[in-house]
C-alpha cells in the first residue's frame, strides 16, 4: 500500500487540461445497480402501458452501447391511452444549464422489427416543473434498422419553451403515434454535446500504467495525453488474455478507476483505449496482468482510507488548489469549508505514503496564496468562491461571510503549519503565510452585541447587525469557539466554549418540538439576560442545563438530535475526545452515547437489511418514505468504538462494495429498500472517513492539533486536567 498516487508535474498538467475542457453533461450513461433504474419514473393510462418495476424503467446488462448497461423501454402506445417516462439527472449534475448551441445526443437500439420511425416516442427536456416542446425521435433518424445502435442528435434550439437560464432536471420520453403492438427499444448514453468538438483521429496507443489488486477491487491507473478529441477512457478485462470485454468508461479528468472482479485467487488481464466524441477508439494499450488476492481486515481498512484520500487528490481546482464540490461548465466553484477536510486528508496521505510531499506542498501553497488575496471581512471568508476569478459565490443565498466555513479551513491550515517542520524555503514561507491569515481574524468583532461569549454564525454583507442565532451546540461551532479562544490577536474568554454547549441545551429543552428549532433571537437574548441578572449580574454567566433526556435507554444531556451524527462527530476531527472534559460534560462519552442511540434507532426502524452492523441514516422520513444509509456515519464512529465500527466497515464493503465503493471511496448513500445508490460523493463524508480512521489508529490529527501552541494554551484553559 505504500505507493505514491501521482507526481506533481503530471497532476498539474493533467488537471490544467481538465479545467479548459467543458465536458457535456450526461443524463444517463449507466445504472449503478442492476434490475431497474431508480432515477426514472413511469406513468401510463388507459390501454397504454410501459414495462416497469416499482414505476422504474428496467435495466439491460446484456445489450448496451457503453458498459455496463442500458435502459430498456418496452411499451404499448394505445389510441385510447397515454404514457411517459422521466429520466432524471443525478444530484451530481444538478447545476447544468444547456446552451442553444448544444445538441441532445442519445443512442437507441430498436429491437422489435415491426417498430417504425413514427412509432418511436417523442422527447422533451425538463427543467423543474417546466418542460420544453416534445419532438419525435423518429424525425432525427435517417435509416432505421434493428441490428445496430443508432445515433440521435437533436439541436437544443429546436426544443421550443426551453429556458437556458434554468438548470436541467431530466428528459421525458412520451407516447407519440398510436400502435397496439408491443415495441421494445434500448436507450444509452443520453447526453448534451457541443455542436462543434475536436474530431482529430486517435492514432496513438492508450497508456495503462498500473493494475494492482486490493481484494476484489483492481486499482487501475492511466496517463492521458493533452489531446482535445479524447473524451473517455474505456476499460477492457479478460480472464484468458484473449477474449476482452468492455467493463467501464471514465471521463479523462479521472486518473484511474476501480474494477470489481467476480472471483478471488484468479488472474485477470486489462487494457484500455481512448474514446473520442464519436465513440471511436484509439489503439489499445499494452495488457496488464494482475492476480486478485484476498486482503485481511486491516489491509481492507487501509485500502478504504486510500480510496477516500484519492477523492481529494483528483477533485480540486488547479487555479486555487481548493476543493471543487462539482464540475461546472462556466466556472470552478470551490468550497472553503470542505477544503479544510481536503487538506487534512492529503496530509494523512503524505504521512502514509499515498501522496507525494511535493504534491501536498504545491496544493497548500495554492490554497494559502488564494486565501491571502480572497475577499474577506474581519478575516472571514464566504463559503464558496469562483476559483478562477477569486470572487465569492452565494448560490442564490444572501451574501455573507461564513464563520464555520472559515473555522474549518483555518484549523486545518494551523495543523498543516504544525506538520511542516522542514527548513526549506517553501515550508518556511507557508508557515509564515498561514500565520498571517490566522492573525488577521477578528473574533471579538463577530461576538453578539448582547453577549460577548457568543459568536455570530456569519457577517451579513448587507447588514452586519441583522438578528441571527449565535453559534452553539455539539457541532462545528465548537471548533470556531476553540479558535476564538486560542487567538493571540483577538481572543474571547474560555467560558464561551461551555456557554456554546449550554446555550444549545437551553434551546433544546425550551421546546417539546423534535424538528429543527426556530427561536426568536430577541426573545431568547432577553431570557438569557434575565437568567444572568438573577445570578451573576456583573459577570458573563455560564448557563446551566435544565434537564436530561433518556432515549432508547441511554441518558444524554442535549435532548433529541435533529442533525446527522457526522455533525456531532465534527469537533473531534481535531479535538481529542479523551481530553474534552469540561464542567460536568465528558464530551467523548456524550458523543458515544448519541452514537449508540442512533444505532439502536436505525436497527429498530429497519433499513432493508437484517444486519445490525449496517446503520446510519443519511435521511429518513415516515414509514412510506425513503431510507438512505450513509456509510460514513458508521465508519467514522471508529474513534469511539473500534470493534463496532470495524464490523460496520467490513459488512458494508463486503455486502455492498460492488456498487457502493469506487476509486473515490464510498458513495454518499444507499437506499436498500428501493435498490438505489448515490452517484455523487460528499466531501464531509470522505474527509470524516479518512481522518477518523487515522485518529483511531495513530491519533495523528489529534496530536498535531493539540501541539499547536495557541490551541494547547486554549485547551489548558477550557478542559479539566
Amino acid at each position: 500500500m505504500k505507493v505514491r498516487l501521482f507526481t506533481i508535474i503530471f497532476m498539474c498538467c493533467l488537471l490544467g487540461s481538465a479545467k479548459s475542457e467543458s465536458y457535456p453533461e450526461v443524463v444517463f450513461d449507466n445504472s449503478l445497480v442492476k434490475g431497474s433504474y431508480a432515477r426514472s419514473f413511469v406513468d401510463y393510462s388507459g390501454h397504454s402501458w410501459v414495462e416497469n418495476v416499482h414505476r422504474n424503467l428496467l435495466v439491460s446488462d446484456t445489450l448496451f452501447f457503453t458498459p455496463g448497461n442500458a435502459l430498456s423501454l418496452r411499451y404499448i402506445s394505445s389510441q385510447s391511452g397515454d404514457w411517459n417516462a422521466i429520466i432524471k439527472y443525478s444530484r451530481q449534475k444538478f447545476h447544468y444549464r444547456v446552451s442553444h448551441d448544444d445538441v441532445l445526443n442519445l443512442k437507441i437500439f430498436v429491437s422489435t422489427a415491426e417498430t417504425t420511425k413514427d412509432q418511436l416516442p417523442s422527447i422533451s427536456i425538463q427543467q423543474g416543473p417546466n418542460q420544453s416542446v416534445s419532438l419525435p425521435l423518429g424525425d432525427y433518424i435517417e435509416d432505421l434498422n434493428n441490428s445496430n445502435w443508432l445515433n440521435v442528435s437533436i439541436p437544443v434550439r429546436e426544443f421550443a419553451g426551453l429556458n437556458t437560464d434554468k438548470i436541467i432536471s431530466g428528459i421525458i420520453l412520451r407516447q407519440n403515434n398510436s400502435s397496439e403492438v408491443i415495441h421494445h427499444v434500448f436507450l444509452d448514453q443520453i447526453e448534451f454535446l457541443p455542436t462543434k468538438y475536436s474530431n482529430a483521429a486517435l492514432t496513438s496507443s492508450a497508456v495503462l500504467s498500473k493494475a494492482v489488486s486490493y481484494g476484489q477491487h483492481i486499482d487501475l491507473h492511466w496517463q492521458v495525453p493533452l489531446t482535445p478529441s479524447i473524451r473517455y477512457v474505456k476499460v477492457y478485462r479478460s480472464e484468458n488474455n484473449k477474449d476482452f470485454k468492455a467493463v467501464a468508461v471514465r471521463p479523462t479528468y479521472m486518473l484511474g478507476c476501480l474494477d470489481f472482479v467476480p472471483q478471488l485467487d484468479k488472474k485477470y488481464y486489462y487494457k484500455i483505449a481512448w474514446v473520442d466524441y464519436d465513440y471511436r477508439e484509439s489503439p489499445f494499450s499494452d495488457v496488464k496482468e494482475v492476480d486478485a488476492k484476498p486482503m485481511d481486515d486491516d489491509q481492507l481498512i487501509d485500502f478504504i482510507q486510500y480510496a477516500h484520500i484519492n477523492y481529494f487528490v483528483e477533485n480540486y481546482d488547479i487555479n486555487s488548489g481548493m476543493y471543487m464540490p462539482f464540475r461546472m461548465k462556466d466556472k470552478a466553484l470551490v468550497s472553503v469549508q470542505e477544503s479544510g477536510g481536503a487538506l487534512l486528508s492529503l496530509l494523512i496521505g503524505v504521512e502514509k505514503g499515498y501522496v507525494s510531499k511535493a504534491l501536498f506542498l504545491n496544493r497548500v501553497n495554492r490554497i494559502v496564496s488564494f486565501l491571502d488575496k480572497a475577499q474577506n471581512n474581519k478575516g472571514f471568508f464566504a463559503e464558496y468562491f469562483d476559483g478562477r476569478k477569486g470572487l465569492p459565490e452565494y448560490l442564490g443565498q444572501q451574501p455573507k461571510y461564513d464563520v464555520n466555513a472559515t473555522s474549518s479551513i483555518i484549523e486545518s491550515l494551523l495543523i498543516v503549519r504544525q506538520y511542516l517542520t522542514g527548513d526549506d524555503p517553501l515550508e518556511n514561507k507557508l508557515r509564515g503565510d498561514i500565520t498571517k491569515i490566522w492573525d488577521r481574524i477578528d473574533w471579538k468583532g463577530i461576538t453578539m452585541e448582547s453577549d460577548s461569549l457568543a459568536l455570530r454564525p456569519s457577517i451579513d454583507m448587507v447588514d452586519e447587525y441583522s438578528q441571527v442565532q449565535p453559534l452553539s451546540g455539539l457541532n462545528l461551532s465548537l471548533n470556531a469557539y476553540m479558535l476564538a479562544i486560542a487567538s493571540t490577536k483577538s481572543s474571547i474568554p474560555p467560558a464561551a466554549f461551555i456557554n456554546a454547549l449550554n446555550r444549545e441545551n437551553v434551546l433544546n429543552n425550551k421546546s417539546d418540538r423534535k424538528d429543527t428549532l426556530k427561536i426568536d433571537s430577541v426573545k431568547f437574548e432577553s431570557q438569557v439576560s434575565a437568567l444572568r441578572s438573577e445570578t451573576h449580574p456583573d459577570s458573563q454567566m455560564v448557563i446551566t442545563p435544565i434537564q436530561d433526556t433518556v432515549m432508547y435507554g441511554i441518558k444524554v444531556p442535549f435532548g433529541n438530535i435533529t442533525s446527522s451524527l457526522l455533525d456531532i462527530y465534527r469537533p473531534f476531527i481535531t479535538i481529542n475526545p479523551s481530553k474534552a472534559i469540561i464542567g460536568d460534560y465528558n464530551l467523548g462519552q456524550i458523543v458515544y452515547n448519541y452514537t449508540q442511540i442512533v444505532k439502536r434507532r436505525d436497527n429498530e426502524i429497519g433499513v432493508g437489511t437484517t444486519s445490525s452492523d449496517i446503520w446510519g441514516f443519511y435521511q429518513h422520513y415516515d414509514s412510506v418514505g425513503n431510507y438512505q444509509i450513509n456509510p460514513a456515519i458508521a465508519i467514522s464512529s471508529i474513534f469511539l468504538d473500534k470493534v463496532q465500527a470495524k464490523k460496520s466497515i467490513l459488512s458494508i464493503y463486503r455486502e455492498y462494495g460492488e456498487y457502493m465503493f469506487t476509486e473515490y471511496g464510498f458513495r454518499a448513500w444507499m437506499d436498500l429498500k428501493v435498490d438505489d445508490v448515490a452517484e455523487e460523493y460528499i466531501a464531509k463524508n470522505q474527509a470524516s472517513v479518512v481522518v477518523m480512521l487515522e485518529n483511531a489508529k495513530t491519533g495523528l490529527i489529534w496530536k498535531l492539533y493539540q501541539e499547536i501552541p495557541e490551541i494547547k494554551s486554549a485547551q489548558q484553559r477550557i478542559f479539566r486536567k
